[in-house]
């Protein structure tokens, strides 16, 4: 029986769940989906360009290079955006010829209009190239959706994701529930800061889907704590989700609460091709459809509801899956099968969420019993009945988590048909044969090619 089925939660990592990667040198698109069954999804094709490995790099020297007018980019615009990548490298002289194609081949991922996957594995490239790459990224191009990076120093591995509507929905419901819950707490607000924020760093390299943060506003010297946060995986490599768990506990030992949210599609997304019967029906259409036109055939939203429209899946869940780690007097361990620190569940197909919200709870009175530390370190007198109220609870609705999902199951299939249709309805540039030529173009075309052609057989 498959661990998250039974009855009593699962207090070790399954293989086919989460596990810690046995190599860095294989792409991202390799994996099986994580995912805590007996049998795992199918490997993921990849369409995506070569990941670079064993690049070397140049001693760094440092140049201030005047930051670029920032470009929207189009997806004929991908020529001009690596082109303006090769001059900001060399002025920059930070980034060596193999860790410019690497960062080109990045940037090809990032811009590519009809992406088959969110995320993608980058080998080989140094922190400082990393770092000139982020800083070209900020300053240089608006991508309309801003790509997340997450750099591993040992490995010299970078990971990009694109998050899709699907990758953020899990922690959306999480995320109120928690501001909620500290909105009722009765602390002073003029003395603490406390944030609950998505796509914040919680260290140099690595920014969480969600981190919870507390700051005493007191105090000069005072650093942000960050006593949790959580990672979505939407049909990701296992490996990545979790190395960026392991190094934000390495970076951040004192971390309370970690929650990981997986989700898993019934195959991994293809676009139609363009001679299908899908891509011949879509085509027809002179323009792109509206949101509205495109969903209104799919039926009222459910995980259980695949997106399809002519016959073609473009949305389509299979499983949502929780895994909780709460701190115990060591630093939290990912591998660890503590029944009192960690579990895991099922919020779809089957619901076995009752142990996860459970570890959740456990966590998060954890995390109020700091911000209770940090109210005494301002205030000895400070009134801490008050902050215990156990009438004051982070309230996690199943119904939101579901409902988030299956509505960003719409909107991540709309935006995969919208940059399908942009690609597949562009018209491909072609030469102008001769006889096609305006007749006074014609003759000098013939001689210039002649003259060209007597030139290439002298040089032989």
């Amino acid at each position: 029986m498959p661990t998250a089925l039974q009855d009593t939660p699962s207090t070790s990592l399954p293989e086919t769940a989460i596990s810690k990667k046995e190599s860095t040198n294989h792409s991202i698109n390799d994996w099986k989906n994580i995912r805590p069954e007996d049998k795992p999804h199918e490997a993921l094709n990849s369409d995506s360009g070569p990941v670079l490995k064993d690049a070397s790099a140049v001693l760094p020297t440092i140049t201030n290079p005047q930051p670029r007018e920032n470009k929207k980019i189009k997806p004929d615009q991908l020529n001009y955006l690596l082109s303006s990548f090769h001059q900001f490298a060399a002025e920059s002289t930070e980034i060596s010829s193999s860790g410019q194609r690497i960062c080109q081949e990045v940037l090809r991922f990032i811009a590519k209009p009809d992406r088959q996957h969110e995320c993608e594995e980058f080998s080989g490239i140094w922190r400082v190239e990393y770092e000139e790459l982020e800083r070209f990224i900020n300053e240089s191009c608006d991508f309309g959706l801003k790509p997340r990076l997450t750099y591993f120093d040992d490995d010299s591995i970078l990971i990009v994701e694109m998050p899709s509507a699907v990758h953020e929905a899990p922690l959306v419901a999480l995320h109120n529930a928690l501001t909620g819950f500290f909105s009722n707490i009765p602390y002073d607000r003029q003395s603490i800061n406390i944030n609950v924020l998505s796509n914040i760093e919680a260290s140099d390299s690595l920014v969480p889907d969600m981190r919870v943060s507390f700051q005493n506003m007191q105090a000069t010297d005072s650093e942000v704590i960050i006593p949790g946060l959580a990672e979505t995986a939407f049909s990701q490599h296992r490996d990545a989700l979790v190395d960026k768990l392991e190094e934000a506990i390495i970076e951040n030992p004192f971390l309370l609460l970690v929650i990981a949210a997986v989700v898993c599609e019934n195959a991994p997304y293809r676009s139609p091709k363009k001679n299908s019967d899908a891509g011949r029906a879509l085509l027809r259409d002179p323009i792109k459809r509206p949101a509205k036109a495109f969903i209104s055939t799919t039926g009222r939203p459910a995980l259980n509801a695949p997106v399809i429209v002519e016959d073609h899946t473009w949305c389509s869940i299979s499983s949502v899956w929780f895994k909780v780690w709460v701190r115990g007097d060591d630093p939290i361990n990912i591998s660890s099968d503590d029944i009192n620190l960690v579990a895991d569940g099922f919020l779809y197909p089957q619901d076995t969420m009752a142990p996860v919200l459970a570890m959740i709870g456990k966590g998060v009175d954890k995390i109020r019993e700091r911000l209770i530390s940090l109210c005494k370190e301002i205030d000895v007198d400070v009134d801490v009945n008050a902050l215990r109220n156990p009438n004051i609870v982070c309230d996690i609705r199943k119904e939101e988590i579901i409902t988030k999902i299956a509505g960003a199951m719409r909107e991540t299939a709309y935006r995969r048909y919208s940059a399908w249709y942009k690609k597949a309805s562009k018209v491909p540039k072609r030469k102008a044969s001769v006889a096609q030529l305006d007749p006074s173009l014609r003759r000098k075309f013939i001689v210039t090619r002649s003259v060209t052609a007597g030139k290439r057989r002298r040089r032989k």
